[in-house]
Protein backbone atom coordinates (compact mmCIF):
# COMPACT_ATOMS: atom_id res chain seq x y z
CA UNK A 1 0.00 0.00 0.00
CA UNK A 2 2.94 2.08 0.18
CA UNK A 3 3.17 3.09 -3.57
CA UNK A 4 -0.84 4.11 -3.87
CA UNK A 5 -1.77 7.75 -3.71
CA UNK A 6 -4.50 9.98 -3.26
CA UNK A 7 -4.88 10.62 -6.72
CA UNK A 8 -4.99 6.60 -7.78
CA UNK A 9 -7.81 5.95 -4.76
CA UNK A 10 -9.89 9.67 -6.70
CA UNK A 11 -9.37 7.47 -9.64
CA UNK A 12 -9.99 4.16 -8.72
CA UNK A 13 -13.82 5.39 -6.74
CA UNK A 14 -15.16 7.63 -9.85
CA UNK A 15 -13.89 4.54 -12.38
CA UNK A 16 -15.85 2.51 -9.75
CA UNK A 17 -18.99 4.77 -10.01
CA UNK A 18 -18.84 5.41 -13.70
CA UNK A 19 -18.36 2.17 -14.47
CA UNK A 20 -17.30 3.13 -17.69
CA UNK A 21 -13.20 4.48 -18.23
CA UNK A 22 -14.43 7.38 -20.88
CA UNK A 23 -17.16 9.28 -18.44
CA UNK A 24 -14.54 8.83 -15.43
CA UNK A 25 -12.01 10.42 -17.54
CA UNK A 26 -14.75 13.39 -18.61
CA UNK A 27 -15.26 13.56 -14.61
CA UNK A 28 -11.18 13.84 -13.80
CA UNK A 29 -10.04 15.99 -16.38
CA UNK A 30 -7.46 13.25 -17.70
CA UNK A 31 -7.81 11.54 -21.27
CA UNK A 32 -8.98 7.68 -21.08
CA UNK A 33 -5.46 6.14 -21.63
CA UNK A 34 -4.53 7.89 -17.91
CA UNK A 35 -7.14 6.18 -16.06
CA UNK A 36 -6.20 3.02 -17.52
CA UNK A 37 -2.70 3.36 -16.64
CA UNK A 38 -4.06 4.57 -13.35
CA UNK A 39 -5.84 1.59 -12.67
CA UNK A 40 -3.22 -0.97 -13.33
CA UNK A 41 -0.66 0.60 -11.32
CA UNK A 42 -3.01 0.45 -8.43
CA UNK A 43 -3.93 -2.83 -9.80
CA UNK A 44 0.01 -4.23 -9.50
CA UNK A 45 0.35 -2.49 -6.22
CA UNK A 46 -1.98 -4.32 -4.70
CA UNK A 47 -1.51 -7.80 -6.66
CA UNK A 48 -5.53 -8.25 -8.11
CA UNK A 49 -7.64 -7.32 -10.37
CA UNK A 50 -9.91 -4.50 -9.65
CA UNK A 51 -12.27 -4.42 -12.93
CA UNK A 52 -12.84 -6.65 -15.71
CA UNK A 53 -14.17 -5.26 -19.22
CA UNK A 54 -17.66 -5.86 -21.12
CA UNK A 55 -19.64 -4.60 -23.45
CA UNK A 56 -20.28 -1.35 -21.84
CA UNK A 57 -17.29 -0.64 -20.07
CA UNK A 58 -16.22 -1.84 -16.96
CA UNK A 59 -17.75 -4.04 -13.66
CA UNK A 60 -15.87 -4.54 -10.68
CA UNK A 61 -14.50 -7.71 -9.50
CA UNK A 62 -15.30 -8.96 -5.96
CA UNK A 63 -12.13 -7.66 -4.76
CA UNK A 64 -12.79 -4.49 -6.48
CA UNK A 65 -16.26 -4.43 -4.63
CA UNK A 66 -14.56 -4.80 -1.65
CA UNK A 67 -12.00 -2.27 -2.07
CA UNK A 68 -14.80 0.36 -3.04
CA UNK A 69 -17.07 -0.39 -0.26
CA UNK A 70 -13.86 0.06 2.44
CA UNK A 71 -12.37 3.08 0.75
CA UNK A 72 -15.71 5.15 -0.40
CA UNK A 73 -16.05 6.24 3.09
CA UNK A 74 -12.68 6.56 4.36
CA UNK A 75 -12.24 8.86 1.22
CA UNK A 76 -15.41 10.80 2.34
CA UNK A 77 -14.05 11.41 5.83
CA UNK A 78 -10.73 12.22 4.94
CA UNK A 79 -12.04 14.82 2.77
CA UNK A 80 -14.01 15.93 5.85
CA UNK A 81 -11.56 16.00 7.90
CA UNK A 82 -8.48 18.11 6.17
CA UNK A 83 -11.28 20.66 5.39
CA UNK A 84 -12.18 20.94 9.08
CA UNK A 85 -8.81 21.03 9.62
CA UNK A 86 -8.17 23.86 7.49
CA UNK A 87 -10.52 25.59 8.88
CA UNK A 88 -9.33 25.43 11.96
CA UNK A 89 -5.86 26.71 10.62
CA UNK A 90 -7.54 29.82 9.14
CA UNK A 91 -9.31 30.54 12.31
CA UNK A 92 -6.84 30.11 14.85
CA UNK A 93 -3.23 31.46 12.99
CA UNK A 94 -3.33 33.96 10.81
CA UNK A 95 -1.29 32.41 8.17
CA UNK A 96 -1.43 32.08 4.41
CA UNK A 97 0.18 28.74 3.23
CA UNK A 98 1.22 28.92 -0.32
CA UNK A 99 2.60 26.54 -2.76
CA UNK A 100 4.38 27.57 -5.70
CA UNK A 101 5.78 25.34 -9.04
CA UNK A 102 9.67 25.45 -9.40
CA UNK A 103 9.73 27.72 -12.08
CA UNK A 104 10.88 31.53 -12.55
CA UNK A 105 7.69 31.36 -14.83
CA UNK A 106 5.16 30.68 -11.82
CA UNK A 107 7.00 32.50 -9.29
CA UNK A 108 7.71 35.69 -11.90
CA UNK A 109 3.58 35.39 -12.00
CA UNK A 110 2.97 35.08 -8.67
CA UNK A 111 4.91 37.59 -6.97
CA UNK A 112 3.13 40.99 -7.58
CA UNK A 113 0.29 39.49 -6.29
CA UNK A 114 2.33 38.71 -3.08
CA UNK A 115 3.45 41.95 -3.24
CA UNK A 116 0.26 43.55 -3.24
CA UNK A 117 -1.23 40.96 -0.84
CA UNK A 118 1.32 42.04 2.40
CA UNK A 119 0.76 45.72 1.95
CA UNK A 120 -2.96 44.68 2.54
CA UNK A 121 -2.38 42.35 4.91
CA UNK A 122 0.79 42.84 6.55
CA UNK A 123 0.41 41.24 9.81
CA UNK A 124 -0.01 38.21 7.51
CA UNK A 125 2.49 35.50 7.98
CA UNK A 126 3.07 33.77 4.56
CA UNK A 127 4.60 30.39 4.18
CA UNK A 128 5.54 29.37 0.59
CA UNK A 129 6.68 26.27 -0.70
CA UNK A 130 8.26 25.57 -3.79
CA UNK A 131 7.27 21.94 -5.00
CA UNK A 132 6.60 19.80 -8.02
CA UNK A 133 2.74 20.01 -9.58
CA UNK A 134 1.79 16.04 -7.89
CA UNK A 135 3.03 17.14 -4.70
CA UNK A 136 1.36 20.99 -4.92
CA UNK A 137 -1.93 19.08 -5.85
CA UNK A 138 -1.89 17.14 -3.39
CA UNK A 139 -1.01 19.35 -0.46
CA UNK A 140 -3.78 21.69 -1.94
CA UNK A 141 -6.29 18.29 -1.73
CA UNK A 142 -5.20 17.19 2.00
CA UNK A 143 -5.33 20.66 3.42
CA UNK A 144 -2.10 21.32 3.58
CA UNK A 145 -1.95 24.69 1.51
CA UNK A 146 -4.42 27.39 1.21
CA UNK A 147 -3.76 28.48 -2.45
CA UNK A 148 -0.98 27.25 -5.23
CA UNK A 149 -0.04 28.50 -8.42
CA UNK A 150 1.16 26.05 -11.14
CA UNK A 151 1.32 25.81 -15.17
CA UNK A 152 -2.81 24.91 -16.23
CA UNK A 153 -2.16 21.36 -15.98
CA UNK A 154 -6.12 20.36 -14.78
CA UNK A 155 -7.41 19.06 -11.75
CA UNK A 156 -10.61 16.92 -11.00
CA UNK A 157 -13.43 17.86 -10.21
CA UNK A 158 -13.93 15.36 -7.49
CA UNK A 159 -12.01 17.97 -4.56
CA UNK A 160 -14.25 21.00 -5.89
CA UNK A 161 -11.05 23.19 -6.67
CA UNK A 162 -11.72 26.50 -7.96
CA UNK A 163 -8.43 27.86 -10.93
CA UNK A 164 -8.37 31.38 -11.62
CA UNK A 165 -5.69 32.54 -14.66
CA UNK A 166 -2.85 34.60 -13.23
CA UNK A 167 -0.83 35.03 -16.38
CA UNK A 168 -1.02 33.87 -20.37
CA UNK A 169 2.41 32.09 -21.74
CA UNK A 170 3.80 32.35 -24.70
CA UNK A 171 3.78 28.44 -26.34
CA UNK A 172 7.11 27.42 -28.10
CA UNK A 173 8.66 24.63 -30.30
CA UNK A 174 11.77 23.65 -28.09
CA UNK A 175 14.80 21.46 -30.13
CA UNK A 176 18.52 21.32 -29.13
CA UNK A 177 20.10 24.27 -30.49
CA UNK A 178 23.19 21.63 -31.92
CA UNK A 179 20.69 19.48 -33.55
CA UNK A 180 19.70 19.96 -37.32
CA UNK A 181 16.14 21.14 -36.32
CA UNK A 182 17.40 24.39 -34.88
CA UNK A 183 18.77 25.16 -38.53
CA UNK A 184 15.67 26.65 -39.98
CA UNK A 185 14.29 30.12 -39.80
CA UNK A 186 10.22 28.83 -39.07
CA UNK A 187 9.53 25.37 -37.40
CA UNK A 188 11.16 22.59 -38.99
CA UNK A 189 6.88 20.98 -39.89
CA UNK A 190 8.54 17.94 -42.23
CA UNK A 191 11.57 17.06 -40.24
CA UNK A 192 9.48 16.92 -36.43
CA UNK A 193 7.15 14.14 -38.23
CA UNK A 194 10.38 11.79 -37.67
CA UNK A 195 10.86 12.86 -34.56
CA UNK A 196 9.59 12.20 -30.65
CA UNK A 197 7.20 14.41 -28.80
CA UNK A 198 8.50 14.81 -24.48
CA UNK A 199 6.11 15.54 -22.26
CA UNK A 200 5.97 15.93 -18.38
CA UNK A 201 4.30 12.74 -16.85
CA UNK A 202 2.30 15.33 -14.27
CA UNK A 203 1.27 16.92 -17.60
CA UNK A 204 -0.98 13.74 -17.88
CA UNK A 205 -3.61 15.62 -15.90
CA UNK A 206 -6.48 17.19 -17.86
CA UNK A 207 -5.67 15.80 -20.90
CA UNK A 208 -2.05 17.34 -22.04
CA UNK A 209 -1.38 14.71 -24.34
CA UNK A 210 -4.34 15.36 -26.99
CA UNK A 211 -3.65 19.16 -26.61
CA UNK A 212 -0.18 18.78 -27.48
CA UNK A 213 -0.84 16.47 -30.56
CA UNK A 214 -3.68 18.83 -31.76
CA UNK A 215 -0.98 21.53 -31.41
CA UNK A 216 1.21 19.38 -33.48
CA UNK A 217 -1.55 19.04 -35.61
CA UNK A 218 -3.13 22.52 -36.54
CA UNK A 219 0.69 23.20 -36.80
CA UNK A 220 0.81 20.30 -39.90
CA UNK A 221 2.99 17.61 -38.48
CA UNK A 222 2.63 14.78 -36.02
CA UNK A 223 5.47 12.87 -34.41
CA UNK A 224 7.06 10.04 -34.37
CA UNK A 225 6.13 8.60 -30.69
CA UNK A 226 4.95 10.44 -27.34
CA UNK A 227 7.34 10.01 -24.26
CA UNK A 228 6.65 10.62 -20.39
CA UNK A 229 9.31 12.23 -18.80
CA UNK A 230 9.31 11.93 -14.39
CA UNK A 231 10.46 15.48 -13.89
CA UNK A 232 11.26 18.68 -15.87
CA UNK A 233 14.65 18.81 -15.53
CA UNK A 234 14.49 15.29 -16.98
CA UNK A 235 12.51 17.16 -20.40
CA UNK A 236 14.70 20.09 -20.51
CA UNK A 237 17.79 17.30 -20.47
CA UNK A 238 16.08 15.31 -23.22
CA UNK A 239 15.64 18.85 -25.53
CA UNK A 240 19.13 20.08 -24.72
CA UNK A 241 20.69 16.37 -25.61
CA UNK A 242 18.90 16.34 -29.31
CA UNK A 243 16.05 13.24 -28.13
CA UNK A 244 13.39 15.04 -29.28
CA UNK A 245 11.03 18.18 -28.95
CA UNK A 246 8.80 20.01 -26.22
CA UNK A 247 6.02 22.30 -26.84
CA UNK A 248 6.73 24.06 -23.65
CA UNK A 249 7.09 27.86 -22.44
CA UNK A 250 10.42 29.72 -22.55
CA UNK A 251 11.09 28.70 -18.84
CA UNK A 252 12.86 25.57 -20.82
CA UNK A 253 14.95 27.49 -20.94
CA UNK A 254 16.03 28.67 -17.35
CA UNK A 255 18.73 25.26 -17.12
CA UNK A 256 20.58 25.21 -20.58
CA UNK A 257 20.27 28.38 -21.90
CA UNK A 258 21.19 29.02 -25.57
CA UNK A 259 21.51 24.99 -25.81
CA UNK A 260 18.28 25.17 -26.80
CA UNK A 261 16.28 26.95 -29.39
CA UNK A 262 12.44 27.92 -29.52
CA UNK A 263 10.38 28.29 -32.48
CA UNK A 264 6.95 30.81 -31.40
CA UNK A 265 4.07 28.84 -32.35
CA UNK A 266 1.65 32.00 -32.76
CA UNK A 267 -1.69 30.41 -32.31
CA UNK A 268 -1.60 27.51 -30.65
CA UNK A 269 -4.32 24.70 -30.19
CA UNK A 270 -4.85 25.70 -26.37
CA UNK A 271 -3.62 28.95 -24.46
CA UNK A 272 -1.04 27.61 -21.47
CA UNK A 273 -1.31 29.81 -18.33
CA UNK A 274 0.01 30.45 -14.53
CA UNK A 275 -3.14 29.84 -12.74
CA UNK A 276 -4.01 30.07 -9.23
CA UNK A 277 -6.28 27.34 -7.69
CA UNK A 278 -7.93 26.68 -4.15
CA UNK A 279 -10.11 24.56 -2.79
CA UNK A 280 -14.23 26.45 -2.90
CA UNK A 281 -15.31 25.04 0.55
CA UNK A 282 -11.98 26.67 2.01
CA UNK A 283 -11.71 29.96 0.40
CA UNK A 284 -11.39 32.55 3.57
CA UNK A 285 -11.55 36.36 3.39
CA UNK A 286 -7.88 36.22 2.49
CA UNK A 287 -7.98 33.63 -0.68
CA UNK A 288 -10.58 35.67 -1.80
CA UNK A 289 -8.75 39.27 -1.60
CA UNK A 290 -5.39 37.34 -3.59
CA UNK A 291 -7.75 36.18 -6.43
CA UNK A 292 -9.30 39.42 -6.50
CA UNK A 293 -5.75 40.74 -6.44
CA UNK A 294 -4.82 38.55 -9.68
CA UNK A 295 -7.43 40.22 -11.43
CA UNK A 296 -6.28 43.67 -10.82
CA UNK A 297 -2.30 43.01 -11.40
CA UNK A 298 -3.55 41.32 -14.64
Amino acid sequence: MNNISLQQIEIFLTVAEQLNLSEAAKDLFINQSAVSRWIQRLETSLGTTLFVRNNRGVDLTEHGEFLYTELKPLYEKLTEITQNISKVYITEENILRIGCMDSSEVVGALKPVIRRFEKIYPDTLIKIDLLSFKDLREALVCGKLDFIAVYSLGFGKYWNIQEKNIKKLNTYIAVSSKSPLADSIDVPVESLNKETLFLLYAAEMRDAENRALENCRKIGFMPKEIVYMPNFFSLELAIKNGKGFAISGANIRERFGSDIKLYHVPKPYHDQYVIAAWQKNRCSAQIKKLTELIDDIG
